[in-house]
């Protein structure tokens, strides 16, 4: 099957069009050929009327009717019009001219004033009868019952249906013909704005344009932002590549250094090799970190709305089972049905690296406070891991938090952990902040924009 909307559409639209017209010139049909054959009923009862004006009874109680009828058709031989009438013996006691040869059985169970229609067939020509059964009344008051008998030829009016047909369906057709090429332009006319996004996702793909305009309909521009925010996730993941790549390109060329200058020299002495140790350590780290910020996805248009409880709890009983011997008391407090909107390896990065930093610290308890806090504007999320360790110093503090920091200037013990975290926190447009607890460890502070999602 065709999957283009635009025959789609066409072709239901046709369908339902043609299924309308038929339909309409059934109904059409039908009523004009019910309007033809109650006019011929209707003429054969001006027949009847014009006939009972004129007929009369004598003193003898026979039927006077005159020679010549008000209608000619009556007085011409099979003229397709005929008229009988019979007395309450089933005699007939007068006929019109055009009827000679012609016989017809009364209808006799007929009560005076009473009519029915029959069809017959006279000369294999379809006619209809009109009977109606009469008390005509002589001048000297005496009373005589007859059966008035008017026949016509229904071939008229198959004439007349069979002309209205072959019009009435030449009409339907032509306007079925110009209502498909109509709706054929308001279909593409109304597909047009689709039409012209593709065409400047084409143009966006050849580097012509940056991103999708605001021109569009109302209804598709929704999916213009959605489309410009997905290209603009696109590129922003494609130049931290590129910057993750130059600078661990750059950050490595100093360890290289180091190490091609120690394997000129011809004999190593304990010094060297713990240079190369360290610088091999180093360039450990920076491959590690580099690698780190490079996989953080950040805020992701299509990103699932992801359960930071249990992200958490794995995160915790993880910890718990590698620091088991510190015996750490660790205090939870989550908003129920918390959820944001992120990539969940981004979220166990964030949560396993301060949550690592704070059980590696602690000297006996780790608190955890993540709750919705509502700011003027929006509403965010408010992530709060503490511990009551030594804390880190604050004129080493920024240097920690770094990004894109060498390895060899990080914090002793701290590792790029907390720079990753930064650099993860800053992608999702938010902010992270750190204080003393009133122990003297370290609180870190993350705020997450929720409503940017």
């Amino acid at each position: 099957m065709n999957r283009s909307i635009q025959s789609r559409l066409i072709l239901s639209a046709s369908v339902v069009l043609f299924c309308f017209l038929g339909l309409a010139g059934f109904v059409l049909d039908a009523a004009y050929k019910q309007g033809a054959q109650s006019a011929l009923n209707d003429r054969l009862q001006i027949h009847l009327y014009s006939i009972l004006a004129v007929a009369e009874v004598s003193q003898k109680n026979r039927l006077v009717m005159p020679s010549n009828l008000s209608e000619p058709r009556f007085a011409q031989i099979d003229s397709g019009l005929y008229a009988y009438i019979f007395n309450d013996n089933a005699q007939a006691v007068w006929r019109s001219i055009s009827s000679a040869g012609e016989t017809i059985e009364p209808a006799q169970h007929l009560k005076p004033g009473q009519k029915t229609y029959t069809k017959t067939d006279k000369n294999g020509v379809a006619s209809i009868a009109l009977h109606y059964k009469a008390t005509l009344e002589s001048v000297f008051g005496q009373t005589t019952p007859f059966e008035f008998i008017v026949i016509d030829s229904t071939l008229g009016v198959a004439h007349q249906v069979a002309g209205f047909r072959s019009v009435l369906w030449q009409w339907l057709g032509g306007i079925g013909v110009f209502l498909i090429l109509l709706q054929f332009w308001i279909i593409r006319f109304s597909l047009q704005p689709l039409q012209n996004i593709v065409s400047d996702l084409e143009k966006i793909h050849q580097g012509e344009k940056q991103s999708l305009e605001n021109h569009y309909s109302d209804e598709l521009k929704d999916i213009a932002n959605t489309l410009n925010r997905l290209i603009d996730n696109e590129r922003s993941h494609l130049r931290r590549y590129r910057d993750t790549l130059a600078d661990l390109a750059h950050s490595l060329k100093t360890p290289l250094s180091v190490l091609t200058g120690i394997y000129e020299q011809k004999n190593l002495t304990d010094i060297d090799k713990k240079t190369i140790e360290s610088q091999t350590l180093i360039m450990g780290q920076l491959v590690d970190y580099q690698l780190q910020k490079a996989a953080a996805k950040g805020s992701q248009t299509l990103s699932k709305a992801l359960d930071i409880k249990s992200i958490v709890q794995q995160v915790t009983d993880s910890l718990e089972k590698v620091y088991a011997e510190k015996a750490l008391r660790v205090v939870c407090h989550i908003e129920q049905g918390l959820r944001f909107k992120a990539e969940k390896g981004d979220l166990f990065e964030l949560f396993g690296n301060l949550l690592d930093n704070a059980f590696k610290w602690a000297n006996s308890e780790v608190r955890i406070d993540i709750n919705s806090s509502n700011n003027t504007n929006s509403k965010d999320i408010e992530i709060i891991i503490e511990d009551d360790g030594p804390g880190i110093p604050d004129d080493e503090l920024k240097n920690a938090l770094r990004r894109g920091i060498r390895a060899d200037q990080s914090v002793k013990g701290h590792g790029i952990g907390l720079a990753v975290v930064n650099e993860l926190v800053s992608l999702y447009k938010g902010q992270l902040k750190s204080e003393k607890t009133a122990s003297g460890g370290q609180k870190w502070i993350v705020t997450l924009p929720k409503s940017l999602f």
